[in-house]
């Protein structure tokens, strides 16, 4: 490439703007100045024609090294980040001038930040799922303590249920016991007044028994028919929670998947250019 042709080159700049997809600033210099230069959609670094070439630029470097020069350069320079590209152009062994370009880093550095913050909120929500799969154990550790607790009350209420009933036997048995004494304190006549007394206190004693067992039979009714509705709960909430871990299980595994692709698409976004 001689000299002269800069120019050339130069005028076709614009057309290698509209060929890429990528956001760039645009320039062709000779040794010591700009020689065409167009800004791109959000990136200019206020490169004009027939500015010189300012000393450190990645221009001068490449010119003087004579070889490509690349620099990533942070947005507080110029209020976008940017990768700058010097490409130096030769007539023969000697460098001519060069073509410069910084591509638009602001995309990439969006879409970074949105990945990491991504793997940011799917880290708090992985912790709040395993937190809340810790919760649900111990409450399904409860619910099963509470059925079994349930089930051993229900035991205990069937066996007082027997031993209600062995006092009402009994009580059946004074009833009958003391009418028997009173009739035959009837027959034994004045003789048996004293024993007729005795017979009435066992009658008595015996219509009192019957009354509280009547009583205790309906509070043991209604404790058992309480204990059945509990172990029915019981059994219904750790079917709720089966299905509750169940779900959780699934939804773990989904955000593992999506942690993996959010790691993925870090890489990716890194590696852009």
């Amino acid at each position: 490439m001689k000299k002269e042709h800069l120019e050339i080159l130069g005028g076709f700049i614009g057309i290698f703007q509209k060929l890429m997809t990528a956001d760039f600033n645009i320039a062709v210099s000779n040794t010591e100045r700009i020689v065409a230069a167009l800004p791109g959609k959000t990136i200019d670094l206020n490169l004009r024609k027939g500015e010189i070439l300012k000393d450190g630029s990645v221009a001068l470097e490449a010119i003087y090294g004579k070889k490509t020069i690349i620099r990533q350069v942070p947005r507080e320079v110029y209020g976008v980040p940017y990768m700058g590209r010097a490409i130096p152009l030769f007539d023969g062994n000697e460098v001519i001038g060069c073509i410069i370009v910084a591509e638009s880093l602001d995309a990439k550095e969006k879409l970074i930040n949105m990945a990491q913050n991504l793997s940011t909120t799917i880290e708090q929500i992985t912790a709040a799922m395993e937190e809340n799969a810790s919760g649900l154990e111990k409450v399904a550790s409860l619910s099963h303590q509470m059925e079994q607790i349930s089930v051993v009350s229900l035991e205990s209420v069937n066996e007082t249920d027997k031993i209600v009933d062995t006092v009402y036997n009994i009580a059946r048995q004074s009833k009958l016991l003391g009418l028997n004494a009173s009739i035959e304190a009837a027959r034994a006549g004045n003789a048996g007044k004293g024993f007729n007394v005795v017979a009435n206190e066992i009658r008595q004693l015996a219509e009192n028994s019957t009354v509280s067992t009547k009583r205790i039979t309906d509070i043991l009714e209604k404790l058992k028919s309480e204990n059945e509705k509990v172990s029915k709960q019981s059994e219904e909430l750790a079917s709720v929670l089966d299905e509750i871990a169940a779900a959780t299980e699934e939804v773990s595994a989904a955000i593992q998947s999506l942690s993996g692709m959010s790691g993925d698409l870090v890489n990716m976004a890194e590696n852009l250019i």
